[in-house]
């Protein structure tokens, strides 16, 4: 149930963005390919050749950046965590690598400051770019924490805007996304009684891109964080809608659907 929510922009891949002079900033989304399998049956062994080794072919998803021409791809992996950009040519094996952004230097600096006892977390990469200054981007790595419990459970995402050419990240530990739901019903009666037995929140991230102050500095991020409710009662509307500004140093404003931040 977790949804992105970024503005589009319809550029080239990994290039610069082609902006009119009153043009705002924006992300670039990458929207899902719907049927790979009609495009090759054997896609995902195929292009995890393509990367870093060794690549779970299971962690791939491959999707289509806006505007791209017909033959341009864009694979997401989060084993390895990196990102490409391919072509695909006619040929049944057609597939070729045009560019990599290899991550594997910054999971390899989380892996040195994990701490004994850490929650565990899985690591994978938001279908978007993010623009951090003109003509330079950057990825959001989504570190997510499950939690299930009787009758519900729970996702939480928080973001490390890490840049496509690597190194420290822009932003860290922003929250980006998170789901929960608890039971609410508890005896055989309210099971009977009850439309609905299941209390829901559900949290996203919006981000504005301000100007920046001068030409090669970085963008304001403006940052925004939208959470509903859905109490038992009330299941089929948001019964609560919260919307709070906060910044990289204010994250805890967040609600976070009660998470961990």
């Amino acid at each position: 149930m977790k949804k992105l929510l970024v503005a589009g922009l319809l550029v080239s891949l990994f290039a610069g963005p082609v902006l009119a002079a009153a043009a705002a900033p924006s992300a670039q989304v990458f929207d899902p390919v719907a049927k790979p399998e009609s495009l090759d049956a054997q896609w995902r062994e195929r292009l995890c050749a393509l990367l870093p080794q060794p690549c779970n072919v299971q962690q791939l998803g491959l999707y289509r950046a806006r505007g791209a021409t017909p033959a341009d791809y864009v694979v997401l992996s989060a084993e390895p965590l990196a990102m490409a950009r391919v072509k695909r040519g006619a040929e049944p094996k057609g597939w070729q690598l045009d560019r990599l952004n290899d991550f594997s230097a910054y999971v390899a600096s989380l892996k040195k400051e994990d701490s004994e006892g850490a929650r565990d977390t899985r690591l994978s990469l938001a279908p978007a770019l993010y623009p951090l200054a003109e003509g330079q981007w950057a990825v959001a790595v989504l570190h997510t924490v499950s939690e299930m419990y009787s009758g519900g459970g729970a996702s939480f995402d928080t973001a490390d805007f890490v840049p496509l050419e690597g190194g420290k990240p822009a932003q860290e530990g922003i929250p980006f996304s998170c789901f929960k739901m608890i039971r609410a019903c508890f005896s055989e009666k309210e099971y009977k009684t009850s439309r609905h037995c299941h209390d829901e929140s559900n949290g996203s991230l919006r981000i504005a891109y301000g100007a920046a102050a001068k030409p090669g500095a970085p963008y304001d991020w403006q940052y925004t964080w939208l959470q509903s409710e859905w109490p038992q009662n009330e299941p089929q509307r948001a019964t609560s809608t919260t919307r709070i500004r906060f910044t990289a140093k204010t994250t805890e404003r967040a609600d976070f659907c009660g998470g961990p931040q």
